[in-house]
Order: structure tokens, then sequence, then C-alpha cells
């Protein structure tokens, strides 16, 4: 089985050919969407971190926007930032390039003022696009398929409807050859032994155990009393009792296959079968994950409606709500029948895999008919000096 993606010089394929205008720092922030709103199919990533980062974040917030760049949706990558000590535009550009894609930089400070910088932003994504149209679709086998699996919002229809159906259509794909995997350590927090028993070998089992464990210990130094804020109020509103039916719903975002890896935030996976990421529960900050990670397609189930998707790889959002559905026919993409869901996973989640299929080949979601994709941020845990 194959889809239709644009092949890289890396060995990966993009379901998009977009140029990714990336803003190494918040200060970059509008100038990068000054340049990226110029060029027709110029795709914009900002963000709220800037100077004063210390250890993790600054490596973690580095190793995201370049991993991003890498993401095999873009054809090429304009870094956008300041020419200061405490930002290195250059070094991100230069890593991205490793993945053999152009990449160029535009610094702010310009001599001739920030509007000559966006000026020569433009020309440079210009001549991208033109060269970006010069790659064709080809036939590509699913092995090049990176699947990611998100939700929020979550209701008791979550787990075994919503959460169900695409674990079982990321099933399918890691069958034909694919690879994919889901996040949110914070969501599975009851459930991780049942997870980690399914690890490959004791080495990733036991990875799986201290990421949620660590980040258990990270939320009690901080005073958080997450069994008290987790479920959130409107998610017990909706009928979830506690956190562990919550990561119990969560943990069908897996599937039924084993695991196979554990990544820290925004790594990119070997990309062998299935794996989970640690990020926040933060849907904003897990996506952009997802998409450092390497995903080309990412499906979100999504009780409450979610109305974003991300700049250059296509988020298909599910519900089982009828009148979610009804109501937000521009936000949702997939409406789940909550009968054969539970009588068949296996048929909606075939039906589920045939959209992602058609949206590899280049049918737009929702999001990316209305443009809305810049609702994302990178996760931070400590305080900037």
């Amino acid at each position: 089985m194959e889809f239709w993606g644009y092949p890289r010089d890396n060995g990966t394929a993009g379901t998009r050919n977009y140029i990714g205008v990336i803003a190494s720092a918040a200060c970059a922030n509008d100038p990068a969407m000054w340049i990226s709103n110029a060029v027709e199919d110029a795709k914009l990533f900002t963000h709220k971190q800037a100077c004063g980062l210390i250890s993790p974040d600054k490596e973690v917030v580095e190793r995201t926007l370049v991993n991003l760049g890498k993401n095999p949706n873009l054809y090429g990558v304009l870094i956008v930032g300041p020419d200061c000590a405490d930002s290195d535009p250059d070094g991100i550009a230069g890593r991205i390039a490793e993945a053999g894609k152009p990449v160029d930089v535009c610094k702010v400070h310009t001599e001739g003022g920030v509007m000559v910088a966006v000026q020569r932003g433009i020309d440079t994504v210009r001549k991208m696009t033109a060269d970006a149209t010069r790659i064709r679709r080809e036939p590509m086998p699913l092995s090049k398929l990176r699947h990611g699996v998100e939700c929020g919002g979550s209701t008791p229809l979550s787990g075994a409807v919503t959460n169900a159906a695409q674990g079982h259509a990321l099933d399918l794909v890691i069958r034909h050859g694919g690879n994919g995997g889901f996040s949110e350590t914070t969501e599975i927090i009851g459930a991780e032994h049942l997870l980690a028993a399914r690890a490959i070998n004791d080495e990733v089992g036991q990875k799986m155990l201290k990421v949620v464990h660590d980040f258990e210990a990270w939320l009690m130094r901080a005073g958080l009393d997450f069994l008290q804020a987790n479920p959130d109020r409107q998610n017990v509103e909706d009928g979830i009792s506690s956190i562990e039916e919550k990561a119990l719903g969560a943990m069908h975002k897996g599937g039924t296959t084993p695991l196979t890896e554990v990544v820290d935030y925004a790594e990119i996976p070997e990309g062998k079968g299935m794996w989970f990421m640690n990020t926040p529960g933060n849907d904003l900050m897990s996506v952009t994950g997802l998409a450092a990670g390497g995903c080309n397609i990412i499906t979100y189930s999504t009780e409450g409606a979610a109305p974003y998707g991300f700049p250059w790889v296509p988020v298909i959002k599910l519900t089982a709500r009828k009148d979610h559905f009804r109501k937000f026919p521009d936000l949702l993409d997939y409406l789940v029948d909550i009968d054969q869901a539970i009588l068949n996973v296996d048929a909606v989640a075939e039906d589920l895999f045939k959209l992602m299929l058609e949206v590899a080949n280049g049918r737009k979601v929702q999001s990316e008919i209305l443009g809305y994709t810049c609702a994302q941020d990178i996760w931070r845990v400590v305080p900037a000096t």
C-alpha cells in the first residue's frame, strides 16, 4: 500500500510541501509573521521563548526548533531571529540543513532597518517556494508515514470510542510498515505500568516508567497536587471520575502493538513501530512535540472541539459528539459512530485510516482550509533568568 508524498533527500517523505518560517526567539515573531504572510505556501511557527533560558530549557527549545525545521513536510526553512549573544539562528539553521534541505537566516538587526531584513526574507522565501514547485508527489511506501496521535477535551467517550478508533488506525499504519506514537505523560499517570508491560524489552519498559515517575516527582516539587488538578473541571463535568479512568482512556491512543521506543520532548524517534514521547498534557505543546518528532500526519480526538491545527502538519480532528460535529463543521473533520466503535472498532479504524491516506495524498483538513494553525508553543520547565 502506498500514499502520494513528496520525496526528501534524507529518505523521508512529506505529505505537504511547504516553506517553514520559524522565529528563533519571541522577539522575531512579528517579522517572521510579516514574511510568511507575504508568500503563499509559507507556514509560520512562532512561540513565546526568548532570552534568559537556562538548562534544560535552552537545549529543549533549540532542539524543538531544529527538529521542527527537519519535518519532512517542509521543503525549505527560513529562520528569523535577532543578531544578539543570547540567540543562535545560524546554529539552528545549520542543524536543520543536516536534513539536506535549503535553509537560510534572516536577522532582524540588519543595516537599513527591520523592513530591509523582512524584504530580504520575503525574497528568500519566494525563491524557495518557486524551487519547491519542482517537486512532485510520487508513490511512497507507508513505511514513510509517521502518525502522531493526540487527544484533548476528554470525556468518557474519548477512551473507548475516539481514542480507540485512532489507536487502531495507528495499528494499521504500523501493520503496513509505517510508525507512529502518542504523548502527554500526565495523561497516563496511573496506567503507565500497562504501557511498560507492552515494551519490546526491559530497557524500554523501565524508561517508560521512569519518564512518568520523574514527571510526578517534578510536579510534587512544584507543589502541585496533581490528583486534584487532573482530571480538570471540564473533564469531571463531562463525567470522568478519576485520573485512573482518564489514563486508561488515554492509553487507547497507543493502539495494541508493542512499545518500541520512549523519547524525550521533541526528539525524533528511530521510527520502528509504536513509540511514546514525553510531553506535558498541554495540547499546544504536545502537538508541537509530535511535529518536531517528524510526524507528517496527526489525528486528534477532541470531544471539546479544539479549534486549531498545526502550521505544516495536517491535523485530523475527530469527535464522537454529534452535536459538536453539527455545530462546528469547520473545526472538526471526522465523526466517530459510537455504536459502531463499541461493536467493531476495527471497522471504524479502517474508515479513519482511509481518510488519513486521503489527507496524506493532499486532501486538506478543516484547520488548513481556515488557516487556523498558529496556536502552538514549546514546553519549558524552569523559570527564565
